[in-house]
């Protein structure tokens, strides 16, 4: 017999790598054009956001930290305009707002230089180590099952032993606790996670929200059981 709940914990860090994905479109819709015989597929995407990879370069990110993804998939999601064309992947060091802001702007003259615009854009935070966060996400969960444990020992007379069992309790089988955003979890990696294109999507990375610091957050649940030491004397009866 005893006391089992839910408890939830939460840890955050600056974000020491960030990922951007900027999906660039045409401006206005077009009917489909026919390639040349003897055109390399992809190469004339990749001629047209030159200007924006070369900016960003002048910005100081590395061409090896750049990458163009030109694929079919993206000529179904259309932008502010037409349809996108390419994605391009950034890996931006030690990143802040201010940066990425930055970043972002220089993308968006590149692309006008060849009348193209910037439409979705794509973030995910990281860190090199995760550890850190981990044990001070766990040590927040269960700090927080001790509260409720003893709350629920308050109401039903009881008095809350010690720790008898615990259990990772993944985010889509705990009940939903209003006082803890679990939404956000998916929204931050504490790895960088690998770009991927995803079939019928543009971008596979969180849309990016211009309004938040980067940063990692980690998440944890876990189920604890305790036991119960005795009946509590001094708990007022619930009718």
């Amino acid at each position: 017999m005893g006391i089992t709940v839910v408890g939830y914990g939460e840890a955050s860090a600056p974000a020491e790598t960030a990922e951007l994905q900027i999906l660039v479109s045409e401006v206005n819709f077009g009917g489909p054009v026919a390639p040349r015989p003897d055109a390399v597929p992809g190469e004339a995407e990749r001629e047209s956001v030159g200007p924006l990879v070369e900016a960003l370069v002048g910005a100081g990110i590395a061409e090896d930290d750049i990458s163009v993804v030109v694929s079919p998939v993206l000529n179904q999601f259309f932008g502010p305009g037409g349809p996108g064309i390419a994605r391009v992947d950034v890996v931006v060091d030690e990143p802040t707002r201010e940066r990425i802001d930055e970043l972002l702007s220089l993308a968006v003259v590149g692309a006008a230089e060849e009348n193209l615009l910037v439409g979705q854009v794509g973030a995910g935070y990281g860190v090199a180590d995760c550890a850190a966060l981990d044990r001070e996400a766990r040590e927040a969960a269960f700090a927080d099952a001790e509260d409720r444990a003893d709350l629920q020992a308050e109401v039903m007379g009881l008095t809350r032993g010690d720790a008898i069992g615990s259990s990772d309790v993944p985010a889509g089988i705990a009940s939903f606790d209003p006082y803890f955003d679990l939404t956000s979890s998916s929204q931050r990696a504490c790895a960088p996670a690998t770009p991927e294109l995803v079939i019928g999507a543009s971008v596979s990375l969180p849309s990016y929200d211009p309004t938040g610091d980067p940063e990692v957050s980690v998440y944890a649940q876990v189920a604890v059981t305790f036991a119960i030491d005795g009946t509590n004397t001094e708990a007022t009866p619930t009718a």
